[in-house]
């Protein structure tokens, strides 16, 4: 546990509250699902730091793995049982270790499981709204996978519905301030979701008529998207969050641009969506962990950019999060590459679905 206090979980939470890490890791010493799942993350995070790939390593990681998953299909299948949050807290960090790993064929189905759990631990709590910070945080942590699901390529979908009850339950979405577990703000959230939304049906409806609506709904979107520039940190956060929050802004803009409204790659929205980006990402010093924040901010417009500086730039800046033993940053890196390699005239998310390779920016 010393190493997911001191390694993994500032680089799973880079800027969560402490109460929350510090619930966790309490937790976690009464209820043996959720230590088993902690020390899967730990010891699969150590492995990829010190860049040991050897099968004891993997054995390690998969024994806690499947002795986690046992003790909570134990604690699930006991009739008399009470829905905890740790239990809702250690099917969170299954699924974040399988996106962390590379398990693209798990991942989603535990997803799709988190979603179940917190539904129905939110039931129980007898209040149409959650004041518990650390209940709040377990939702944000859920949307902030969900959301980046939807929006991570041309067959992929967030779990959760498109409405905000999640959101509405939980907590106050007026929140001013960047959010300290998703890196933007709040309000950006079910924007991204009818962004993804948005996507799908561009995809799948070629009716002129409804791609008309399509585009109407997009410049609305659009408005939305940019009114959340001007967004503040609060007073105990750090400053880098903000440029956080400004690379979602503008990657979720570049998104709208390119695969709603279909603007060529040499279009100057596009080109200036790319640079607002990069002078985001270049506010946050190379190995502050608020960079593991921004995977999707900084693939997509490694995907997007044709300007050599800027992929070496995103190229590199990713390099360094993985020496962090970021997985995810990892298996995004290489695709990138694979990408760049093919020099296809396809769009990113077209490609990666005729490979039949799934990925999720999270």
């Amino acid at each position: 546990m010393h190493i997911f206090n001191t390694e993994t979980a500032p680089r799973l939470f880079p800027a969560a509250p402490a109460l929350f890490l510090q619930r966790i890791i309490a937790s976690s010493l009464e209820t043996p699902h959720l230590l088993y799942a902690l020390l899967a993350s730990a010891c699969s995070h150590h492995s990829r730091l010190v860049q040991d790939t050897g099968p004891k390593s993997k054995l390690s990681c998969l024994r806690f793995t499947n002795l986690s998953i046992s003790s909570l299909r134990s604690a699930l299948s006991e009739t008399d049982a009470t829905l905890t949050a740790e239990t809702v807290t250690t099917a969170m960090a299954l699924c974040t270790n399988d996106v962390c790993n590379g398990n693209m064929q798990t991942w989603r189905t535990h997803l799709g499981g988190v979603m179940r759990l917190l539904g129905s631990f939110l039931d129980t709590q007898g209040t149409p709204r959650i004041a518990d910070p650390y209940i709040q945080c377990l939702v944000k942590w859920f949307i902030t996978m969900d959301v980046l699901a939807g929006l991570s390529g041309s067959s992929t979908s967030g779990v959760m519905s498109s409405d905000t009850e999640l959101l509405d339950r939980s907590f106050d979405l007026l929140n001013p301030h960047v959010d300290d577990i998703c890196g933007y703000s709040l309000k950006l959230a079910p924007l991204l979701t009818r962004l993804s939304q948005l996507v799908l049906q561009r995809q799948c409806h070629t009716e002129p008529r409804m791609q008309q609506d399509i585009l109407a709904e997009a410049r609305t979107l659009e408005i939305e998207i940019l009114s959340l520039v001007e967004c503040s940190v609060s007073g105990g956060d750090s400053l880098e969050l903000r440029s956080t929050h400004l690379a979602f802004v503008h990657s979720a803009l570049l998104h709208l641009h390119r695969r709603v409204q279909t603007l060529p790659r040499n279009h100057e929205t596009v080109k200036e969506d790319i640079r607002e980006v990069i002078a985001a990402v270049e506010d946050i010093p190379p190995f502050s962990s608020a960079n593991i924040l921004i995977l999707w901010p900084m693939f997509s417009v490694g995907c997007e950019t044709n300007d050599t500086k800027e992929r070496k730039f995103i190229h590199n800046r990713m390099g360094d999060m993985q020496s962090l033993g970021m997985g995810n940053f990892t298996r995004a890196r290489e695709l990138l590459s694979k990408f760049w390699a093919s020099k296809t005239s396809l769009s990113w998310d077209t490609y990666f679905s005729n490979l039949e390779l799934e990925l999720v920016l999270f």
